[in-house]
């Protein structure tokens, strides 16, 4: 059993979501290191979950608080791992991956699974955690139906 699926079930105990709450936050506020100009994560076999998000977005608060503070606890975040990217970086090429999205990104949070700058799937709007853990199980299934 996952983290979130422990946690969805009530069977963690509120001590342990208060250490894991508290580590997500830490990692949240560290800075992520400038793109290298010959990276090739780009057209990398493994995929990768880019959240685009927005410090604005009522949303985006909501699945910080809810998913991102345990995301890297689960077994799904070494499948597909989370990459953050702002919005404004987004929209400004900031990002190595931007180039390899489907479709432009219009709002905050979008959640998209790219492999070998390929968009395969795409999470638009968060509302609660169990919705986001059933579309990152569609993710998730690519995945296994690829290997």
């Amino acid at each position: 059993m996952g983290v979130h699926q422990a946690l969805m079930r009530g069977t963690l105990t509120s001590a342990t979501v208060l250490l894991v709450g508290l580590a997500g936050l830490a990692a949240s506020t560290t800075p992520m290191p400038a793109q290298a100009s010959d990276d090739t994560t780009a057209h990398s076999d493994s995929p990768v979950l880019i959240y685009v998000y927005s410090p604005k977005c009522g949303a985006c608060r909501q699945f910080d608080r809810e998913v991102d503070t345990i995301y890297s606890e689960t077994e799904e975040s070494v499948a597909l791992p989370l990459e953050r990217v702002l919005i404004d970086d987004w929209h400004a090429d900031r990002h190595r991956l931007v180039e390899c999205a489907s479709a432009a990104v219009m709002s905050t949070p979008v959640f998209l699974q790219i492999r070998n700058c390929q968009e395969l799937d795409r999470i638009t709007g968060y509302s609660d955690a169990e919705l986001f853990w059933l579309g990152h199980r569609r993710m998730m299934n690519r995945i296994d139906s690829d290997q």
